[in-house]
């Protein structure tokens, strides 16, 4: 299962890089999810649920990763290990992952009209 989630981690895991995040790393989101098998909510979800808890903190560190993680790596610490029942999490990082999840949503939109 994780070697089939592979994929869509390493692309949702972009959100989470401490860089600028634009309009060609959302269309490569939303090019990720087209590609796989599963649908917008599905892929939502997996970024909510699996990535989040595992990366947010990336945005909060002062030198946080911003060239991206190995394979390897989300292999082994994704995903999270204990699904939360809520989102935590400093507001403003929240705020952030939702703003740019909305434009991956409009790139997949524009992808799949």
């Amino acid at each position: 299962m994780k070697e089939e989630r592979l994929k869509i981690w390493r692309a949702l895991s972009d959100l989470f890089l401490d860089t600028e995040i634009d309009e060609l790393t959302f269309n490569y989101i939303a090019r990720s999810i087209s590609e796989s098998e599963l649908s917008l909510s599905e892929a939502e979800e997996i970024l909510w649920y699996e990535v989040y808890p595992v990366l947010e903190s990336n945005l909060r560190s002062v030198a946080g990763v911003w060239e991206g993680w190995s394979d390897e790596w989300l292999l082994q610490n994704l995903p999270a290990p204990v699904r939360p029942s809520a989102i935590h999490g400093g507001s403003s990082i929240v705020k952030e992952i939702k703003q740019c999840w909305q434009q991956v949503a409009k790139a997949y939109e524009g992808q799949n009209a």
